[in-house]
């Protein structure tokens, strides 16, 4: 078919609550160069700006203590991303590169997450204690205050509505940082709740630019409570220790080589989807990706044969034309990186698809790379020890339980994982063994706002989405009650 890239108009991002008086920097299409939007830059005196207003909002507007009106905010905002849904799916994916069902999914995936947190936002419930004849303690659950959410490029939105709605819903002020590569969805995306009559300002306030300069500065601003990250481990880790300086609480959820087990006596089609699935949503760039593939050995030259022809089936091209089915990587650099690991993996494994340059059209112009599948690499090959965030898997053969287990657990990570067994009670037993935030049985990449995640080990402390989702954002008060007429 002929696809034809429609005429686009770069979005404004001039708004009252992004503080940014920076220079001017061109926010580029992945798959094509062009310019989605002119972003400007904030600076070390609009972070300062910007945490200050949140502070006054926290500290003066009665948001904290009004859970009907964080509820009604929220439910509202919800909304709005749900009639905004074609405008911004399209932003998303032409400064993205994620393909154009991808973005709506996300949009409708972040709309639920508010709604979720709207209806928790009148349910930040504590309790009460006797504890004695004359003394009484009331446990309260408050908000943090000012909350920093640093956001990833790979699921903008989502992953910035898992934090920003709990956030508010606990009834704190919060400050955005959007990713450097996905200014422009961010900042729409915050516009309709910032438009909302009824949300106190400098309840939300953004500001834009590197992480090493306008990150570091929100993270060690000393008005700032609580810091909520989302991104690789290295930047998270330096997060935590600048947090420390100042016995900040974090929330973070960090990177992730994600094991996908699948035994001989699962449901092969549904399996091979879900391996594809697993590694190939957002083009590998996620950090919940099954990128290393567990195959028992009865079935693992079945299996491989035919995930490696259905890898190669998958369709690269424009995002936004709705037969394609993988989309470019984010950046230039993001791409190297991949194509490196590629080579890397060609040089001490086996090469099963993919490793060549796409070229042609579209695909010499962005930054395409081809899916990958790699096999019979040694266990320290940095293609199987590291977050490669590409669309690059490694396959593995093991024999029994016992291996698929030390191979899953074969790792410094521990965000998620998949198994796939008729057997629940094998389901059971290797689920409880791996250990890993997530664990999907029989399916992979399904998420909802009521249940709980986050990563064990290098993957980062803290837990999302869920009560304990909104519960990270609250620090826990005892207000002590005695009634006796002396003190002892």
């Amino acid at each position: 078919m002929t696809f034809t890239r429609p005429p686009w108009t770069a979005p404004a991002l001039d708004h009252d609550f992004v503080h940014a008086t920076g220079q001017v920097t061109d926010d580029l299409d992945p798959a094509t160069g062009a310019v989605v939007a002119q972003v400007r830059q904030a600076t070390a005196a609009d972070v300062d700006t910007a945490v200050r207003r949140a502070r006054t909002a926290f500290a003066r507007s009665g948001w904290r203590n009004d859970g009907a009106l964080r509820a009604r905010v929220l439910s509202r905002y919800a909304q709005q991303l749900r009639e905004h849904t074609d405008d911004l799916a399209e932003l998303l994916t032409r400064e993205q590169g994620k393909t154009l069902g991808e973005a709506r999914s996300e949009i409708a995936g972040s709309a639920s997450m508010v709604d979720y947190y709207a209806g928790l936002a009148r349910a930040v419930y504590g309790r009460a204690i006797a504890l004695g004849d004359t003394a009484h303690g009331v446990i309260l659950r408050e908000p943090a205050g000012v909350v920093a959410v640093i956001t990833p490029w790979n699921w903008p939105l989502t992953l910035l509505e898992r934090s920003l709605a709990p956030a508010l819903a606990a009834g704190n002020a919060c400050v955005v940082k959007p990713a450097s590569l996905t200014p422009a969805i961010t900042v729409a995306g915050l516009a309709l709740l910032a438009a909302d009559p009824e949300l106190p300002g400098g309840i939300l306030t953004c500001v834009t630019g590197p992480g090493h300069e306008i990150g570091d500065a929100l993270v060690g601003h000393r008005d700032v409570d609580m810091v909520a990250f989302t991104g690789e481990s290295v930047t998270g880790a330096q997060v935590m220790r600048m947090a420390a300086g100042q016995a900040k609480k974090v929330a973070l959820e960090l990177g992730g080589k994600s094991p996908n087990i699948v035994f001989a006596d699962a449901n092969l089609d549904k399996a091979l989807d879900g391996a594809l699935n697993a590694i190939f949503t957002t083009s590998g760039q996620i950090c919940t990706a099954g990128s290393r593939l567990l195959v028992e050995a009865a079935i693992y030259d079945e299996f491989t044969e035919s995930l490696v022809k259905r890898a190669g089936q998958l369709r690269l091209g424009d995002p936004l034309d709705p037969d394609t089915t993988l989309g470019p990587l984010v950046s230039a650099s993001q791409a190297r990186t991949v194509t490196e690991y590629i080579s890397l993996g060609r040089a001490e494994g086996t090469l099963l698809a993919g490793g060549g340059e796409p070229q042609g059209g579209i695909l010499s112009t962005g930054h395409f790379v081809a899916p990958a599948v790699i096999a019979d690499l040694p266990p320290d090959s940095r293609v199987v020890r590291e977050e490669v965030f590409g669309p690059v898997l490694t396959v593995h053969r093991f024999a029994d339980d016992a291996e698929a287990i030390r191979l899953a657990e074969d790792t410094e990570f521990g965000l998620a994982a998949g198994i796939w067994t008729r057997d629940l009670d094998r389901a059971w037993r290797v689920g409880r063994a791996v250990r890993s935030g997530t664990v999907w049985i029989n399916t992979y990449h399904h998420f909802y706002p009521e249940a709980e995640v986050g990563g064990f080990r290098g993957s980062g402390p803290g837990r999302q989405q869920g009560v304990d989702g909104l519960l990270e954002f609250t620090e826990t008060k005892h207000l002590n009650f005695d009634s006796s007429a002396t003190l002892w």
